[in-house]
């Protein structure tokens, strides 16, 4: 296998990292600090029935969360489900006769000050009578994955979260992709006291009316925000996204729109997100419709490794050129 270019600061390596012909494979969230061991691990996202076509408005997934491995860091494979203490009881407690459990979903692994493992999950609960659902961001901590306990989620309405590395004074932002007034409205900003519980909405920094990019024309999603010592432009923090193109009609069928990486600039200091970027930075070229990026490793001063799910089927490992990537920005 070997990486090919995309441009002259993405290249791809061309065999899926995390790849099944039996289930889907999504959302690959690395375990940072076990970067440096013979054995990495990560969390991911299984699909296990999928209902529906994924670039139609209206598909069902099923999902679990998975512990997978690698030695590489490019290829990977599941070892086993995740299992989380408590968690039974926490998803109990929002259900009701008109509700049910859609799955786990979008992982998020963060390592605090004392180096435990938090995991942030998507909780997404279905009505049965009803066509909509709703998210809870879910919470888990722990030694290692292997040993992860559930609190009550930390808020609802938001989803896949950019922590960015700096913390403010006894708070600390965090960016999501927004369910909070409507479904994938934009990127919104968080306020943390506690990283375990009670969250707070602060509003949405980042909202696709009011900009003109046809990449992130729909919606936005977080997926890292860089340390400063990566990249860093006038004190502003480098992130990466995932913007959708937004929905259209064709033939009487809604479709969901493209979905590809991109860049934003996040002030930490304000929350602001003061520029996003007028094109996305790649599509992956089997990428029917999704290229959604998840994580970003840093490698060395030179080089980082991003990952994206195609198709909601599959993720790939991308290499991205710093320097090269700095020529993409203002």
């Amino acid at each position: 296998m070997v990486w090919k270019k995309i441009n002259s600061a993405v290249s791809y390596w061309d065999k899926p990292s995390l790849y099944s012909k039996k289930s889907r494979f999504m959302a690959l969230s690395v375990d940072k600090g076990s970067i440096n061991n013979k054995i990495k691990y990560g969390v991911a996202r299984e699909v296990y029935k999928r209902k529906g076509k994924v670039n139609v408005e209206g598909f069902v997934d099923k999902s679990r969360l998975i512990i997978v491995t690698s030695q590489n860091l490019l290829n990977w494979k599941k070892v086993k489900d995740l299992k989380i203490k408590g968690i039974k009881k926490v998803i109990e407690n929002l259900l009701d006769k008109d509700k049910f459990l859609m799955g786990l979903e979008d992982p998020d692994i963060w390592i605090d000050e004392k180096e435990i493992k938090h995991v942030y999950f998507t909780i997404a609960i279905g009505y049965k009578n009803k066509k909509k659902c709703r998210l809870y961001l879910g919470h888990a901590k722990g030694p290692s994955l292997k040993k992860l306990t559930s609190t009550k989620p930390v808020i609802s309405n938001n989803k896949e979260i950019a922590i960015p590395p700096i913390k403010n004074k006894d708070y600390r932002y965090i960016l999501a992709e927004s369910w909070q007034n409507n479904p994938e409205e934009g990127i919104s900003l968080l306020k943390a006291k506690d990283m375990n519980k009670d969250w707070k909405f602060i509003k949405l920094v980042f909202d696709p009316k009011k900009h003109s990019h046809p990449w992130c024309a729909g919606y936005a999603s977080p997926c890292k925000i860089l340390d400063p010592s990566t990249i860093s432009i006038n004190n502003f923090l480098l992130g990466i996204c995932t913007g959708n193109s937004g929905e259209y009609f064709k033939k009487g069928v809604k479709y969901r729109g493209d979905f590809k990486p991109g860049l934003f600039l996040f002030n930490q200091k304000t929350g602001e997100v003061p520029w996003v970027a007028s094109k996305p930075l790649f599509e992956d070229p089997k990428a029917t419709t999704i290229t959604f990026a998840s994580d970003f490793l840093q490698l060395n001063k030179h080089e980082g490794l991003l990952y994206a799910h195609v198709n909601d089927s599959f993720v790939r490992a991308y290499k991205i050129n710093l320097k090269e990537l700095k020529k993409f920005l203002p």
